[in-house]
């Protein structure tokens, strides 16, 4: 019988008990080492051709040249934390409030650490052909075609996540039990993590060069480090910010009955949403910085809680089946999430990420329908070579 194999050899190292991870190093990757990439056609087509340089081409292991975890550990951070409160008649009816602090947080190991249990050559998948399924052995398997893979690496920098936050707002008492509320509140993120795929082109150079073509349309051919597929990369160089003028209106629980009423007006800015987002043009992260996903520009709660009359004045049945009910709710009211209009297209980065291009014309129909909340004839697919001329979130949803 013949077949088409891949097998997965998993290759673990131990020092001393513990377990090592191996991570890529961009600075540790040699181009007079790089393989060659077989563009013939036949079944090993786009294979790594034996022999003609290091698979592993800046693969470092952990510890050896590197830091545990291989990113720079960052100590004693200074996180101050201040804040004040003011009664400005002494009468305890008036409070003015503030406060700045600086907080941080983790590092994904999800994403860094436990990801790259994947890179090579801890885990590789070589593939057997015209072979005798009863014949496989680890001299076989060593001696499997291997393929470019992805591989993930990071910033051995390690910079720590970190937010600025500070606030500023007025309490007042009022008669009948009512309290206002209203403040200003603003954050700032910086070394926030995001994906770079390091391993593309330019935009526009498969489409402005014969540099596929002339590969045979092998992509793995021609990408800058040759070996590898994706090169994901985590930098700490995202950033997001969020600024809101916050009310809120509380009537104290009295007469069985209790109400806040809140409302937001915010704005909500950021390069990518998660840990592990990736940015579609490793050279212009700033084409990414646009409203955060999750951003509402408005968002108006009330939450109330209403105790019914206990009927102790009743009968038994009518004292416990329908005396001491309490009725609550909350109810939010908020404007809608970000849209962004994407769209297919070859951007020639051997990547993706397009969106599309604003062509002209009307993009809010006069009557907006769940159907049709805005006018597509508005939008068409980028040019290739280009990632789309729209932003990020420039639509409204409902």
């Amino acid at each position: 019988m013949e077949y088409g194999l891949r097998w997965a050899s998993i290759l673990p190292t131990y020092t001393y008990g513990k377990f090592l991870q191996n991570y890529w190093d961009s600075a540790r990757y040699d181009p007079s080492k790089a393989v060659s990439i077989n563009t013939a056609r036949g079944l090993t087509q786009g294979s790594i051709i034996p022999g003609s340089g290091d698979p592993f081409n800046g693969i470092v292991e952990e510890g050896n040249g590197s830091p545990s975890g291989f990113v720079k550990h960052r100590w004693n951070n200074w996180a101050p934390c201040v804040g004040f409160a003011y009664d400005p008649r002494g009468d305890g009816r008036t409070a003015i409030r503030g406060g700045f602090g600086i907080f941080y947080e983790r590092i994904r190991q999800n994403i860094n650490n436990f990801d790259g249990l994947g890179n090579p050559p801890l885990t590789y998948t070589p593939s057997l052909y015209n072979g005798n399924i009863d014949h496989v052995s680890p001299a076989l398997i060593e001696q499997g075609t291997r393929f470019p893979v992805t591989v993930r690496a990071m910033n051995a920098d390690g910079k720590i996540p970190t937010t600025y936050s500070w606030s500023f707002g007025v309490q007042q008492e009022l008669p009948w039990g009512l309290s206002l509320d209203a403040a200003y509140v603003g954050k700032q993120s910086a070394h926030l993590q995001y994906i770079i795929p390091l391993n593309q082109l330019p935009v526009g150079t498969t489409v402005n060069t014969p540099i596929l073509r002339d590969a045979n349309n092998i992509s793995n051919a021609i990408r800058p480090y040759l070996g590898y597929t994706n090169v994901n990369y985590t930098d700490y160089g995202a950033n997001s910010n969020y600024h809101a003028l916050q009310v809120r209106a509380s009537r104290r629980f009295t007469n069985n009955f209790t109400i806040n009423l809140s409302y937001a007006w915010s704005k909500s800015m950021s390069v990518v949403d998660n840990d592990g987002d990736a940015i579609a043009d490793k050279f212009n992260r700033r084409r990414e910085y646009g409203p955060a996903s999750w951003d509402r520009t408005h968002v108006a709660t009330i939450d109330y809680v209403y105790m019914l009359p206990r009927l102790m004045n009743r009968n038994a049945f009518v004292k416990y089946a329908l005396g001491g009910w309490e009725v609550s709710g909350i109810t939010t009211f908020a404007s809608g999430f970000p849209l962004t209009i994407t769209s297919n297209g070859n951007p020639g980065t051997l990547g993706g990420g397009m969106r599309a291009d604003y062509i002209g014309g009307q993009i809010t129909p006069n009557q907006q329908t769940w159907q049709e909340w805005f006018n597509p004839l508005a939008f068409a697919r980028p040019a290739d070579g280009t990632l789309g001329n729209t932003g990020k979130g420039i639509l409204r949803g409902p």
